[in-house]
């Protein structure tokens, strides 16, 4: 098969803070001319956590919610298994909003917890209950991000994202139309509010950098998972494999550039793989159909792809698309999560661009150090991709070299394993 991805897990990715640290320096100039951007990525936020508050919060209007978790006495951090907890949502936007200002925010998916319909029951709901309290929470999640950072939230949605369980999409369902109108960027485009709505993707204008468009795409509805779990006769997946095409067919006629963002990336599922072990065949994260259809849109429309941005694996990831026939391959920057329940340390990125050019220039990770932190885990600059790698800028030939590098220069290899987990015990080894 002539199309290849070149692929190599990735770095980038930052977390940041401490109040003490913010205030005496940041990780990136205020120049007038450079565009910052925020990049979350799998929240899998929590509200069980505190089993004191459950029976309230099933009871409250979401709009209370907040005053709930203030008076939770659960003050500690959330470690590995658990996902995110109220506090460390709490502290993961503090830290991000004192790397500010931002023009806008990407949110990758994944803002509920895993597991949520068997833990709710477990808690004390009913599966009748659960819809209506799956919905509330992914409103919490992201009304809590809109109103924290008060610019543009870019929202797309993952395989956690739903009120019938992992991998449960439901194109037209209610919880589609709750978040279509509580996202406000969907307000300022019937189109876009219409097709969430409709199956949770949309097209929205750059907030900043004209010309260039926001594609956020439902990559759930392409996975190998749902076609076993959530399967829908309709085919969507397909429907909204035609809408791209059209899209960036628009795209490229109007000479306008796309941003495109999605939760799951294309190419092979490294966990799954590696479970598997050496000698089986790599498992896809997409159907090999839409795997296959994406690769020709990008080889037609590559060039005007500036990047590609995912989260899902909770690590700190990179992989650049592309085939022997295509002169503009694709960089996918994978986001590390907040949650801590893959052993990862939580992290966020902020990603810079030239506001003229449209350029991404640098990218740098904040992260809260769970694993060797102490009791009072501080968050912190990890690394900044210029710093660590040596390039002056992110793109599709740099990342290129970089895979190869990661690949051939041990020292290399040790530092994207040591990123990888966001500097927390990485699963990369000499042997896989």
């Amino acid at each position: 098969m002539k199309k290849t991805i070149i692929s190599t897990l990735v770095l980038m990715t930052f977390v940041l803070f401490c109040l003490a640290v913010a205030r005496t320096s940041c990780a990136f100039s205020a120049g007038r001319a450079t565009g910052h951007i925020l990049l979350v990525s799998d929240i899998h936020f929590d509200p069980l956590a505190d089993p004191a508050i459950v029976k309230q919060l099933i009871a409250a209007p979401v709009s209370q919610w907040q005053e709930l978790f203030a008076r939770s006495k659960q003050n500690g951090y959330a470690h590995a298994p658990a996902d995110a907890n109220y506090p460390l949502l709490k502290s993961a936007l503090s830290a991000a909003i004192a790397q500010g200002p931002f023009d806008f925010v990407i949110a990758s998916g994944d803002y509920l917890r895993h597991g949520f319909l068997n833990a709710f029951i477990e808690a004390g709901g009913t599966s009748s209950d659960f819809p209506g309290f799956a919905t509330k929470t992914a409103v919490f999640v992201i009304n809590t991000v809109q109103t924290t950072f008060g610019v543009p939230v870019y929202a797309a949605l993952g395989n956690n994202d739903s009120a019938s369980g992992d991998y449960g999409m439901e194109p037209g369902s209610a919880f589609l139309s709750t978040l279509a109108d509580l996202l406000e960027v969907l307000a300022i485009d019937p189109e876009a509010t219409v097709d969430f709505r409709t199956a949770g993707f949309y097209e929205l204008p750059h907030p900043t950098f004209p010309n260039e468009e926001i594609v956020v795409l439902n990559t759930v509805l392409w996975s190998r998972s749902y076609s076993i779990l959530g399967a829908d006769s309709s085919d969507p997946g397909a429907a909204e494999m035609q809408w791209l095409a059209w899209k960036l067919y628009q795209a490229k006629t109007l000479a306008h550039k796309v941003i495109l963002v999605m939760h799951i990336p294309p190419g092979i599922d490294a966990y799954a793989s590696c479970r598997r072990g050496n000698d089986q065949t790599p498992i896809q994260f997409w159907q090999d159909r839409y795997f296959t259809q994406f690769l020709d849109l990008m080889q037609k429309y590559g060039d005007i792809v500036n990047i590609a941005l995912a989260g899902h694996t909770h690590m700190d990831d990179f992989r650049v698309l592309g085939d022997t026939g295509n002169a503009s391959p694709v960089v996918f920057r994978i986001t590390p999560s907040i949650s801590p329940t893959f052993g990862n340390n939580p992290a966020f990125s902020v990603l810079n661009y030239d506001r003229d050019s449209g350029n991404f220039s640098d990218i740098a990770t904040y992260y809260l150090n769970l694993t060797d932190g102490g009791n009072s885990p501080q968050w912190a600059l990890e690394y900044r991709f210029p710093s660590a790698y040596g390039y002056s800028s992110l793109n599709a030939t740099n990342l290129g070299l970089l895979s190869a590098s990661i690949h051939d220069d041990p020292e290399v290899r040790r530092t994207f394993a040591k990123y990888y987990a966001v500097s927390a015990s990485s699963p990369i080894t000499c042997t896989n």
